[in-house]
């Protein structure tokens, strides 16, 4: 092996992106060892002088915290500041007294705190392990006393020091002994530890720590004593599966403690990481039920806390064992923040034979065939149900989920590294696709078509062995339709099946889809042109457009809520509704934005989730009115509503009566009965009724997008992914703007344009974007992330703005004045329906 590929096995490599460049330059994979070292010393001192200063009272030094006009930070600014500092290639000089040794740094040495040995050098009395629980816990009442009683002696104008010997005492006591931190801060008198609350009182944790911090002996002792307790737990004898509940309260309280912001004490806290990765699952799930009862703000602030720990491991090391044990905690809170939905690791193709990864999509293939035998086409997934939030329970994150997003890792992170240890690695191994929540949805796009490309590799490597045997069979690397305008729906479901059979092999008992995943090229019949993408976007909004109308009858749209639902009494084929998941999967695949008007919840159902009554709400606000009344009514439900648990249809003239349950229209509604009457009625309203018309269009899609990666997207990403961001950002927009032709940005026409746009409603806004561009939406991660050009065209001329969709390229006049671009604008945008204009 070489020293190239051991390394690779030991660091995480990456590509340093644009938006870090300066810190990238300093922090590359291919860093040496000793320059680590130093980039991780200078960030340090430059925290200490920002956060604590130099001592001197007219300190000249503007990044020095005893600077007369120096802005006080917290710790999390501070270290941000620090880490900007040390990547600059002048590096601002320390101050002389900063330059030695923090008074902390020396006084952690002394206690033993983040070294290996630290339980060895530390004192004795306070590194005891207690075997029996018989050090009294600690109160914050008790704790605020003793405080009290330090300080009482200082008040009145007195110069006599506050005595924190007694409170030093218990903190070196308690922090000591797993088994007292572990008892410590009950919410009531007596200690009740159950699965779902683990009877912690958090809001006097948190004063707790607030205390010690303004205290600087108290920290150091507390710090101290927190890492010799660390590194007694890493003892694997310590964390036993079979541990009393109440033991695992102490990593809660641990957690809390806001000196793990500052990355002096990060090997501490890579220690607690450590500690609670390798617990038994079973534990770990009983820290997220803990979890999950936190407040918003409590969850924001140890997200914060984790995330800035991951953030400067990844610029000063990127050691995996770092990354793995705190991306591990962040998914503890990951799962806690939505506790009702499931969660799982996300493994690469479980079945795959690490031998055998040739034939693995075959048999991958083969596998699914035989689970379509055994199965319904209807049956998708028939556990989806509504969760009632009358019931008391939690139904929405706490937090926007996007907080786990860490932007450092999707700066630089190599992409293809990655995936390739997910594809290849085994269920142990650490890669950033099996913790997708810490991925953005670009990062997770890009995932997807790379691994598109790695399958169409397997397929065409297996390709070469059946050429081998029955000569060659023409290939074409595009997905090539050819359509007439006239009769779109039918010939494009034609001519996908024919791509079907032209890339289906004759050793083949099954399609493997693979031809869905080439790149797709346009042919309108009796037109002229190459399709570079323009054509492209053009045949997906006007099939689009066909099979939403309800005229056509495949949806209905709700005029109030602008949204369209599957039509329950639709008679369009099967084959009509799964060129709609079809058309969604190919957007996706060649990079088109649709303009559709699901809701989320037709995203959500696509990736497995159950619904709640904020899904009724969108498909049906009425009835999701009715429902929300019927559950607080406090009246006699059976009289006043006359109700059975069946429902009457009607449907081209004729009215049926579906059944809820079984004998359902002998079953009166009832208040004892009324939330089981809800549950049903939602699950036929989202899922029975609209069974056949929503598995054909899964299936559809499935065939294009189906895969381990899919997985790795939360609904709103899909929606996002397909539809593109509402979000129109036309400053970020004009950072990114590329000029050609003669104009740069200082251009007199350039800046009126900015101005004119600047100045336009969002409605002209969106028709600019689809003049421009074809879509009026922007990418994923917004119009930042949009390529546009502005070419001239000419000087000042009455010829209107044009564009090239295909490359989103805008051709402008040099106009002379701002009103006439203006007025040559809003004519072009109002008229640009169709292709003709180029």
């Amino acid at each position: 092996m070489s020293s190239k590929e051991a390394t690779e096995k030991e660091t995480i490599t990456s590509k340093p992106g644009a938006e870090a460049k300066s810190m990238a330059a300093s922090s590359s994979g291919g860093m040496t060892n000793d320059r680590k070292k130093e980039l991780k010393r200078l960030v340090l001192r430059y925290f200490q002088q920002l956060t604590q200063g130099c001592g001197k009272p007219n300190c000249e030094n503007a990044d020095c915290a005893s600077h007369p006009g120096f802005q006080r930070l917290n710790k999390k600014e501070a270290l941000q500041r620090a880490m900007v500092l040390a990547s600059k290639k002048n590096k601002p000089k320390f101050c002389t007294i900063c330059t030695k040794p923090a008074k902390v740094e020396k006084s952690s040495k002394e206690n033993g705190a983040g070294k290996e040995n630290g339980a060895e050098n530390g004192s004795k009395r306070e590194a005891v392990v207690v075997k029996e629980p018989v050090i009294e816990p600690l109160t914050f009442a008790t704790f605020q006393k003793l405080i009290d009683e330090a300080e009482g002696g200082t008040q009145g104008g007195s110069d006599k020091k506050p005595d924190y010997t007694k409170a030093i005492r218990m903190i070196g006591k308690i922090f000591a002994d797993d088994t007292a931190l572990s008892c410590s801060f009950p919410s009531g008198k007596e200690l009740k530890a159950t699965e779902q609350d683990s009877g912690i009182e958090m809001k006097n944790v948190t004063a707790f720590f607030t205390v010690v911090e303004k205290v600087a002996a108290l920290q150091e002792v507390l710090n101290g004593a927190i890492g010799r307790l660390c590194q007694q737990l890493l003892d694997p004898m310590k964390n036993k599966p079979d541990a009393p509940l109440y033991t695992l309260r102490k990593y809660l309280i641990l957690l809390e403690n806001p000196s793990f912001l500052d990355p002096e004490f990060h090997p501490v806290f890579r220690k607690l990481c450590e500690i609670i990765t390798k617990l038994p699952e079973a534990q770990k799930d009983i820290l997220v039920n803990w979890m999950s009862k936190y407040t918003a703000k409590r969850m924001e602030e140890l997200i914060g806390r984790i995330q800035q720990y991951i953030t400067v491991r990844w610029y000063t090391g990127r050691q995996v064992d770092d990354l793995q044990y705190g991306t591990t905690v962040l998914g503890l809170l990951y799962r806690a923040n939505e506790p009702w939905r499931p969660h799982e690791v996300h493994h690469y193709g479980e079945e795959k034979s690490r031998g055998g990864m040739l034939f693995s999509l075959r048999r991958m293939a083969h596998r699914d065939a035989k689970e379509r035998e055994n199965k319904s086409e209807g049956d998708v997934k028939t556990t989806t149900k509504v969760i009632i939030s009358s019931k008391g329970d939690r139904h929405t994150p706490l937090v926007d989920p996007s907080m786990f997003n860490n932007d450092a890792v999707n700066a630089e992170l190599s992409l293809k590294a990655d995936y390739k240890r997910w594809y290849e690695g085994s269920k142990s191994s650490f890669c950033f696709c099996k913790n997708p929540f810490i991925l953005d949805a670009s990062s997770k796009r890009d995932i997807l078509h790379i691994d598109a490309r790695h399958q169409m590799s397997e397929h065409f490597r297996q390709a070469m062995f059946q050429r081998l045997t029955f000569g060659p069979i023409g290939s074409s690397p595009y997905l090539v339709l050819m359509v007439r305008r006239d009769n779109l729906i039918r010939d494009a479901i034609i001519q996908l099946q024919n791509a079907k059979l032209e890339n289906m092999r004759e050793d083949e008992e099954e399609e493997n889809n693979m031809y869905f995943k080439k790149p797709l090229k346009i042919k309108f019949k009796g037109e002229e042109g190459v399709d570079e993408g323009g054509v492209k976007k053009e045949f997906f909004q006007l099939v689009v457009a066909q099979l939403f109308n309800p005229k056509y009858g495949m949806f209905t749209y709700d005029k109030e809520s602008h949204i369209c639902w599957f039509n329950k009494n639709s008679v369009s084929s099967d084959e009509e509704f799964e060129l709609i998941g079809i058309v969604l999967g190919l957007a996706i695949y060649n990079g088109v934005i649709l303009d559709l008007r699901f809701p989320m919840f037709v995203y959500k159902k696509l990736m497995g989730y159950d619904a709640t009554m904020k899904d009724l709400q969108e498909v049906d606000p009425e009835i999701a009115k009715g429902f929300e009344k019927l559950l607080r009514f406090d009246g006699d439900v059976e009289n006043t509503y006359c109700r059975t648990f069946s429902v009457e249809e009607e449907a081209f003239g004729m009215t049926r009566t579906v059944e809820l349950k079984k004998d359902g229209s002998k079953v009166p509604l009832t208040i004892e009965n009324r939330e089981e009457y809800v549950d049903l009625y939602s699950k036929y309203l989202l899922v029975d009724s609209i069974k056949r018309q929503f598995t054909a269009f899964k299936r559809g899609f499935m065939k294009v997008c189906g895969g381990p990666a899919l997985k790795l997207f939360r609904p709103e990403e899909l929606h996002r992914l397909i539809c593109g961001s509402e979000d129109l950002d036309f400053e970020a927009l004009e950072k990114k703007t590329q000029y050609d032709g003669g104009y740069n940005k200082d251009t007199p026409v350039i800046k009126n344009l900015w101005k004119v746009l600047g100045r336009f409603s969002l409605e002209q806004k969106k028709k600019f974007l689809m003049f421009c561009t074809g879509s009026d939406r922007a990418p994923i991660n917004g119009l930042g992330d949009l390529s546009f050009t502005i070419s001239k065209n000419g000087p000042d001329s009455e010829r209107l703005p044009t564009s090239h969709t295909c490359f989103n390229h805008l051709l402008l006049p040099e106009y002379a004045t701002e009103e006439k671009l203006e007025r040559s604008l809003i004519v072009a945008v109002q008229n640009c329906k169709g292709f003709g204009l180029l």
